[in-house]
């Protein structure tokens, strides 16, 4: 029987990757740590700072939230939820439902967008890109970043954790994406209307995202979103885990070769950030994303109540 290296009481869990078996309470509490230390270790925040936490309902963002809510006064910054409702019919209502229940038992302010007061819903957006994934980044990272900075937040923490951030380094090296490599930091400043980003589980492995909400016994939504059947970024991270299996430890010396020896070589001027000419927002074009999305969806909408009419 494993025994945990801090009490000697029977463990309730075994990190292979650290070679270290805790109970409950201490797995917590080692979880906790290691976000603070994160935190600490790459700048993300400083005393005083007003957080949005972004919460789709899913455990990772809600493992989030309740670390941050135990670190907070340690932190001594103050949190605010932001939950976007993107109208995914049977999915979205269920996710927004379980982020107000924990934004309210924690006591942490929130504000809930609904995307159907721009008109359209995702389920709408199908078939105007290759992927309704596509659409929906475009929109959380509009109305994240809007929608926070409205609220008086500095700095906007999401819950990518290790597999996540692995993933999008293998796709884009896959397609040579320099830009999106020069981009990839657990840590972005705050610049031109764009409030400060920052993933404080960027170190910490899914699994063990999974573990800190089962053993705080929290509430969270089990169902993966209807559209991510067949996303690569699935198979990538199976690639990694089939990796951690053999070699316990990889992802995180992956992560470390990233972002100390690889990152710093990479090179990529970006062109200063230009004002959307409809909304108002940061954009990299004279019209950003999002207002391009709307109109598209508009175009849609438009047609599909003309072939109803007819």
């Amino acid at each position: 029987m494993a025994v945990c290296r801090v009490c000697r009481q029977r463990a309730a869990v075994r990190l292979k990757y650290a070679n270290l078996a805790l109970c409950k309470q201490h797995f917590i509490e080692y979880f906790e740590r290691r976000i603070f230390r994160t935190i600490k270790k790459y700048n993300m925040m400083r005393e005083g700072d007003r957080v949005a936490v972004a919460v789709s309902g899913g455990k990772d963002s809600v493992a989030l939230l309740y670390a941050l809510s135990s670190l907070r006064e340690k932190l001594k910054v103050e949190l605010m939820g932001i939950t976007i409702d993107l109208g995914i019919k049977g999915y979205s209502e269920r996710c927004v439902q379980i982020a107000v229940r924990h934004y309210e038992h924690l006591s942490i302010p929130y504000e809930v967008v609904d995307v159907r007061e721009y008109g359209f819903t995702v389920d709408e957006l199908k078939g105007l890109r290759r992927s309704p994934c596509s659409a929906c980044g475009v929109i959380k990272r509009y109305l994240l970043n809007k929608v926070s900075r409205e609220m008086g937040a500095r700095v906007l923490a999401t819950g990518h954790n290790l597999d996540d951030f692995l993933a999008v380094v293998l796709q884009a090296y896959i397609r040579g994406d320099l830009r999106l490599l020069s981009k990839l930091k657990p840590s972005l400043p705050p610049i031109d209307g764009l409030i400060a980003k920052v993933k404080p589980l960027v170190e910490t492995p899914e699994k063990d995202a999974l573990l800190y909400v089962l053993l705080r016994g929290l509430e969270y939504m089990e169902e993966e979103c209807p559209y991510a059947v067949g996303a690569t970024s699935i198979e990538y991270k199976a690639l990694l885990n089939q990796l951690e299996d053999k070699h316990p430890g990889i992802k995180l010396q992956m992560l470390r070769a990233f972002l100390d020896r690889i990152q710093p070589l990479i090179t990529y001027e970006e062109p200063p950030l230009a004002i959307c000419e409809k909304c108002g927002e940061p954009s990299s074009g004279s019209i950003c994303q999002f207002c391009r999305l709307l109109e598209l969806s508009r175009t849609k909408l438009a047609k599909n109540r003309c072939r109803k009419l007819n």
